[in-house]
């Protein structure tokens, strides 16, 4: 289990905590709120980017600090929003160098890869790719590495739909295989759909937490976005909308 007790730190101007929330192997875990709300910071405090100022971060009931970054490299996968530009490195470097803590195994790698629908690309030059192709290379990679803990901050950005949906399959498996997932998401409807657990965030506090369905409520959205909202029933499931974009649901209930 990955667990954070009462870490509280500071990001610029943006006081954080406490947060308290705990990753189970086999669970896909969600953060969202607006910008600002301290969804990303976690994540770098959880990837030793940002120190806490205070609580601990704990892996398997060891805590963070106390493990050496070989170690962590085994527990954590990490592919961050703002994806690196590594100068010529070809995908095959990429998805080597991911795997440094693990024996090199080409069968697992090239597994990854196809899982992901970029197998075409490991000659390729990396930054020849486009930017969804860049993100289901580092989803690849991350997969090759083979951590028991996944974090992904905001993995549908640059995506196709058809690319989306492969997302959400792969999620799905990883699950499936046992490893616990902790994701960061802007689209609270995707995050509904595919969550087990889910947090809101505002002004760097946890306001809701817990199942999907009983963090993700009106009111909890309201107060987390500043923003009336309402519900509807489509052939998906549940989906959740801003009062605003009212008379563009009602058209789309008349299609």
């Amino acid at each position: 289990m990955l667990e954070l007790r009462n870490i509280s730190f500071k990001r610029g101007n943006l006081n954080i905590g406490p947060i308290n929330f705990s990753l189970h192997p086999g669970e896909i875990l969600t953060i969202c709120g607006k910008n600002g709300s301290g969804k990303t910071s976690t994540l770098l405090a959880l990837n030793r980017e940002i120190k806490p100022e205070s609580g601990e971060i704990a892996i398997n009931g060891r805590c963070l600090k106390r493990l050496k970054s070989l170690e962590i490299s085994r527990y954590t996968g990490y592919v961050q929003q703002e994806l690196p530009e590594p100068l010529g490195l070809n995908v095959r470097d990429i998805m080597e160098i991911n795997g440094f803590t693990r024996k090199y195994d080409y069968h697992d790698l090239y597994n990854s890869m196809e899982m992901c629908g970029v197998e075409t690309f490991i000659d390729r030059d990396y930054s020849t790719l486009s930017g969804g192709e860049k993100r289901m290379v580092m989803i690849s990679a991350v997969i090759y590495q083979n951590p028991e803990y996944i974090m992904l901050d905001e993995p549908s950005s640059f995506l196709d739909i058809d690319k989306i949906n492969l997302l959400i399959k792969i999620l799905k498996d990883l699950r499936s295989e046992g490893k616990g997932i902790l994701l960061v998401l802007h689209d609270i409807n995707l995050a509904y759909n595919i969550s087990d657990s889910i947090i809101l965030m505002k002004d760097g506090k946890i306001i809701s937490s817990g199942t999907r369905d009983a963090a993700v409520t009106i009111k909890n959205l309201e107060a987390a976005y500043d923003a009336k909202f309402d519900s509807y029933m489509s052939p998906e499931g549940i989906r959740f909308y801003p009062l605003e974009f009212r008379e563009t649901v009602k058209d789309i209930g008349n299609l």
